[in-house]
């Protein structure tokens, strides 16, 4: 029998680091009950208007496995799963105005380095010192873009998982004068503030998972929806807003050199993910994965399973045991 991993809730202390206002980010450690001996640490960031909780979603055992986190603990790697700041648990800054998508990006890479500086010295209360053969990106949607800006402009992670976002934007949903900022990042960039405030009316508006009709699963759908409502929070509105513009993180994505993986939906709002090699440049080990059925968000999807066993080999595949990255 499978002995489920445990689930430590963490604190980072990121003031210095964060918009003034945001002292605290919240996180889950996943700790396998026999950790591997050379372990992949899998840091996990959640789309937008979705908390941490998308990654380990709180659904009946009898109705089937629901958390991607739990499903690459019991494989022996340690899974981190993580609030953004002014998302689910994390603090909100004084003004959430701050917190575009580099802001937040630098934030994330500091709660990463933290994280593996205390877990290598036995840092977390009952967790052994742990030293990882890589670590690993994961973002599903627009948590998919900070990863991407993080690795960009800090080269955090030895790899990235990219679930759910290409940098094709959703042009459909574009008003005229949004869309004349498509490939215009630095533009973009000074546009946003006024841009939010009339699409959304508030830099972090409560969202929830319901509006865009993208929940599909097996399971039964009250247990599914009600779980995936638990996993509702504030929206980023400012990366939200530049998820949706085409070419947006051009100049990050330019700098992503290490193995990624790509994936979408069969039936995601994400993109075409063919456009994915012409916009990572510089990247010469990219995986792109199709996943049979799925809409956008995948960890609800009927076959979910087969996105998370494909990341699981793929990931070896880049980082076999042994191995340094």
């Amino acid at each position: 029998m499978t002995v489920s991993p445990r689930k430590v809730t963490v604190t980072i202390d990121v003031s210095g680091h964060a918009p003034p206002g945001c002292r605290l980010v919240s996180a889950d450690l996943f700790v396998p009950t026999e950790v591997e001996a050379d372990p992949i640490l899998w840091c996990c960031v959640p789309g937008g208007g979705m908390s941490r909780d998308y990654f380990d979603l709180d659904v009946a055992p009898s109705v089937g496995p629901y958390s991607m986190a739990r499903f690459a603990a019991e494989r022996g790697h340690v899974v981190l799963t993580i609030d953004p700041p002014g998302v689910g648990q994390s603090d909100l800054p004084d003004d959430g105005y701050e917190l575009t998508p580099r802001a937040v990006a630098d934030v994330l890479h500091f709660v990463v380095t933290e994280m593996i500086e205390r877990l290598a010295v036995g840092g977390i209360p009952g967790v052994v010192p742990t030293e990882f053969r890589i670590t690993l990106g994961v973002g599903h949607s627009a948590g998919g873009l900070l990863v991407a800006c993080q690795q960009g402009r800090h080269r955090t992670y030895g790899a990235v998982a990219l679930l759910g976002f290409s940098n094709g934007g959703l042009p459909s949903v574009l008003t005229a004068e949004e869309a004349v900022f498509t490939n215009r990042p630095d533009d973009l960039v000074r546009a946003l503030p006024e841009f939010v405030r009339t699409r959304f009316g508030d830099p972090l508006p409560q969202w929830s998972s319901a509006r865009s009709g993208m929940v599909s699963s097996d399971g039964p759908t009250g247990q599914i929806e009600v779980a995936m409502a638990k996993a509702d929070t504030r929206l980023l509105a400012l990366v939200g807003m530049t998820a949706l513009v085409p070419g947006s993180i051009r100049p990050e994505l330019d700098q992503i050199d290490v193995p990624t993986l790509g994936a979408l939906g069969e039936h995601d709002i994400a993109g075409d993910i063919a456009a994915l090699p012409g916009q990572l440049p510089a990247c010469r080990d990219l995986t792109l994965f199709v996943l049979s059925g799925a809409g956008h968000n995948h960890n609800v999807a009927d076959t979910r399973l087969d996105l998370w066993r494909r990341v699981l080999r793929w990931i070896d595949s880049v980082a076999p045991p042994g191995a340094r990255h």
